[in-house]
């Protein structure tokens, strides 16, 4: 039976691995921005919240109406991050469809952006000239240092190619020596990918999409939908427990370290600002 992992415990060996970094500052913000709410991005920000009063972090969440015009909505948020009190921010997403995301990502200044999700602070991770990586990279090594997971020369499938999963942790794959293979929705017999697999990773948002797996596989899951008020990964989790030999359910699996992870990058942000 496979490893399977605890989010929560984790998070909080990393929240109080942070406790220690938080110290060397007096008083801290991070600001949200809310464009259109539901009921999961108000769940997110309250976890986002939760996790910051834990770090004595003051977590301020701004709600916007989503007939604002977009440019508008770039000075409004200019407007409130330019002040020396916020040290970080993020636009929750997703975002209203009228919006051209990376237009209003990039509203959120390289210097307090920790999701890593401006074009500026994108291309610095691209081009190996960090200061800070993706949450989601931040997580994959947390977990090969910790679990000591090889990947080098391992085969990698990676389901989905979006901004925030796919596409960072091809590149961070790629460094580390292994052989991709991407997966979409439309790709005919993905299964026979998944078979030959040594890691898959998945942030598709499908319930059980990964449906099967080699034996002895590591396999994490990024994924999430909700369907009948219940929230669900992309991994098959009752079916492939049993054959990896390293897993992440859903909930509490790879989501509150996602969050624990925006944290080092609010810190580290934080200290170049000082």
């Amino acid at each position: 039976m496979a490893f399977i992992l605890d989010g929560k415990e984790l998070a909080e060996e990393i929240i109080e691995s942070l406790k220690k970094e938080r110290e060397k500052f007096d008083k801290l913000r991070l600001v949200a921005f809310l464009i259109e709410e539901t009921p999961e991005k108000l769940k997110f920000l309250e976890i986002k919240k939760r996790f910051a009063e834990k770090l004595d972090i003051d977590f301020r969440t701004y709600k916007i109406d989503p007939t604002i015009s977009r440019k508008k909505l770039r000075k409004y948020i200019h407007q409130i991050i330019k002040s020396d009190l916020v040290q970080g921010a993020l636009i929750q997403l997703p975002l209203p469809e009228k919006f051209p995301k990376q237009y209003i990502l990039n509203s959120i200044i390289p210097e307090k952006d920790v999701d890593c999700l401006s074009s500026r602070n994108l291309g610095k991770y691209f081009s190996n000239s960090y200061v800070i990586r993706p949450p989601v990279v931040e997580v994959i090594d947390f977990f090969k240092n910790k679990f000591n997971l090889e990947f080098k020369e391992k085969i990698v499938v990676i389901v989905g190619y979006s901004q925030l999963i796919g596409k960072p942790l091809f590149h961070y794959f790629a460094l580390e020596g292994s052989t991709l293979i991407l997966v979409r929705g439309t790709t005919k017999e993905k299964e026979k990918f998944f078979k030959i697999a040594d890691v898959i990773v998945s942030g598709k948002g499908e319930p059980k999409f990964v449906n099967t797996c080699k034996n002895g596989a590591i396999l994490i899951d990024f994924g999430y939908s909700v369907k009948n008020n219940k929230i669900l990964g992309d991994l098959d989790f009752e079916k492939l427990k049993d054959k990896a030999s390293f897993i992440t359910p859903t909930p509490n699996g790879t989501g509150p370290i996602l969050v624990a992870m925006l944290f080092k990058n609010f810190l580290k942000l934080a200290e170049l600002q000082k």
